[in-house]
């Protein structure tokens, strides 16, 4: 059985969705602070989640790929099938949301976290408010994707890589609600992925209900 390591509402929720949308047995392993700073260590070096454990032990980093692994276990609905032109553009638009979007989300809060003393305030502040802007650009560019599809990352049905979105939007500044504002179709695939019986189960466990 997998056993996935994560904290509430943090890049464990869309494995976590995942999961329970194929109805794939886990263990869900909540970590505090203190874990990821310390024993957590042993399974993430950098102390992030989520993790993934395999059935035989072995463990696998990054959301994306967690999320693209179980997508491939079996035929499903939520990615197309493996080896085929689909399924490379799905797996396209799954690592560009983690490299870009996650990643540059990330940056932007390491220079706003008050541990960085990294130069001078200002600077530090001038830098973030750039960041932040690539991370508006970037959720254009997933809006005006949504106008050429027909409404999801891959078509005109929800996928894993919708699953995934949503998870990041939930990041956004100065809040989700502004990003839903500004971006309509982001806005209406969030609502949609979030009525999915399953994934709003996970959500609830995760206190965003």
């Amino acid at each position: 059985m997998y056993k996935l390591y994560g904290v509430k509402s943090w890049g464990s929720l869309a494995p976590q969705c995942v999961l329970a949308e194929l109805g794939v047995a886990h263990e869900m392993v909540w970590l505090t602070p203190e874990e990821r700073r310390g024993a957590y260590r042993q399974v993430n070096p950098l102390g992030y989640v989520p993790t993934l454990a395999l059935a035989d032990g072995r463990l696998v980093f990054e959301s994306s790929a967690i999320v693209a692994h179980l997508t491939d276990l079996k035929a499903n609905e939520l990615a197309p099938r493996p080896g085929t032109p689909d399924h490379a553009i799905y797996l396209s638009w799954m690592t560009w949301m983690n490299a870009e979007i996650y990643a540059t989300m990330n940056a932007a809060e390491f220079l706003e976290s008050e541990d960085n003393k990294t130069g001078d305030a200002t600077s530090r502040a001038a830098l973030a408010q750039a960041v932040r802007g690539k991370v508006d650009a970037l959720f254009d560019i997933v809006e005006r994707r949504l106008g050429e599809t027909g409404g999801f990352m891959l078509g005109s049905k929800a996928s894993a890589a919708d699953i995934y979105l949503m998870m990041v939007t939930l990041w956004s500044r100065p809040n989700k609600q502004a990003l839903y504002a500004r971006c309509p179709r982001i806005a209406k695939l969030v609502a949609a992925v979030n009525a999915r019986p399953a994934t709003a189960k996970v959500l609830a466990e995760n206190g965003l209900a």
